[in-house]
């Protein structure tokens, strides 16, 4: 997206090859809400925080309940992940993070020493200075909305049953004005 103008209470989202027109949008492209909300009169200071994963080989069931940090899947190999580390737009993989994070594991499970580790990633988290969503619809901009949160996944059902409708029916409900980004337009003391 290289530009969002609007014009007439008509959005016109410019590409590179192409113009889109549409009376309503939704932001909700993760760290790049930083760049776009600006274009459709809103604010979404993110930034990305790193975190990786580790997975290991399929093993016996042993744990039932996800943790924070561990869960096993039904197929058996267990997913290891606590890292939130400030590096940028780096998401290449810490050998030395990944080495942490199994061994915090292996302290908490021992039967995970005798696993091999399959595979590890990073990925960039969506993080607001104080870790929750931001939901808004634009004051001066009819027809913008900004969804932007680091969990997307767990929040799903959220977004599809509670926020989707909202936006569908043209405004937030005043429930979610505690998710505005207004909440960090906060001054400082002298």
């Amino acid at each position: 997206m290289q530009a969002i103008d609007y014009h007439n209470s008509v959005f016109l989202l410019r590409t590179s090859s192409t113009t889109i027109r549409a009376e309503k949008i939704v932001l909700a492209a993760g760290i790049g809400n930083a760049r776009l909300a600006p274009m459709a009169g809103l604010k979404a200071p993110v930034r990305p925080q790193r975190g990786h994963i580790v997975v290991t080989e399929r093993a016996e069931r042993f744990l039932d309940h996800p943790l924070v940090t561990i869960r096993q899947t039904n197929e058996g190999t267990v997913m290891l992940g606590d890292s939130a580390e400030e590096a940028g737009f780096d998401d290449g993989v810490g050998l030395g993070v990944a080495s942490a994070i199994a061994s915090r594991a292996v302290r908490m499970f021992p039967l995970l020493k005798a696993l091999t580790v399959v595979r590890t990633w990073a990925g960039l988290r969506v993080m607001t200075q104080d870790g929750f969503p931001i939901y808004e619809a634009s004051s001066g901009r009819s027809g913008a909305f900004l969804a932007t949160c680091h969990s997307g996944v767990t929040l799903a059902a959220a977004h599809a049953l509670v926020l989707a409708p909202m936006i569908a029916a043209g405004s937030l409900s005043t429930e979610l004005d505690v998710f505005s980004a207004r909440r960090f337009d906060v001054q400082t003391a002298a």
